[in-house]
């Protein structure tokens, strides 16, 4: 059984992925599968190709390509063309059962069909807002990152289990515990 991680930036989902490894579930992130891709000669020649100044000596500069594409659209649609079938062959490629992915575009990849379950993390956007700030991201970039995300309605179409995150650190971990136990059995 698959079953996808799914929500916003700063919705939480780290967190439920860092508790279904805990409990020993094995679990990948598409953040991590990209940051490994970062390192592959071929994966970043793709990237040069399409974003040539944002390559200096063979090395991706991520702050350049994030600048770029959460500044427009088609740029970001082009480099989710090169990632995202990467990330899904990776994903493909893990037999382990259950597996859980923390995937954070779902929509935006194309890979909602991969995931027999779909958990949605959510959390009000002020708080998301606040949680960004406390990683060192600039409000106007926070804003400009999830702009471009799916909006949660669209997520909740999809969702098949929904994990709330409004109240405290512990109370997620608690319904994350609750929520993944069940493919556990």
């Amino acid at each position: 059984m698959n079953i996808a991680i799914i929500g916003g930036i700063g919705s939480g989902k780290s967190e439920v992925l860092k508790v279904a490894r805990e409990m020993g579930i094995a679990a990948l992130s598409a953040d991590e599968i990209n940051a490994e891709l970062l390192k592959s000669p071929d994966y970043i020649a793709k990237i040069s190709e399409r974003f040539p100044d944002c390559v200096v000596c063979g090395v991706v500069d991520k702050k350049r390509l994030a600048s770029q594409v959460f500044s427009d659209k088609e740029k970001l649609k082009a480099l989710n063309g090169i990632a995202h079938p990467e990330i899904a062959k990776k994903v493909a490629q893990c037999t382990a059962n259950p597996l859980v992915v923390e995937l954070p575009l779902v929509l935006e990849s194309g890979m909602a069909g991969m995931f027999d379950e779909i958990i949605l993390v959510t959390a009000p956007k002020r708080e998301r807002y606040k949680r960004l700030c406390k990683r060192g991201v600039a409000l106007a970039r926070a804003r400009a990152i999830i702009r471009v995300q799916a909006p949660e309605y669209k997520l909740r179409k999809i969702a098949t289990r929904i994990i709330e995150n409004t109240d405290s650190l512990e109370r997620l971990r608690e319904s994350a515990k609750n929520v993944l136990r069940i493919f556990c059995e």
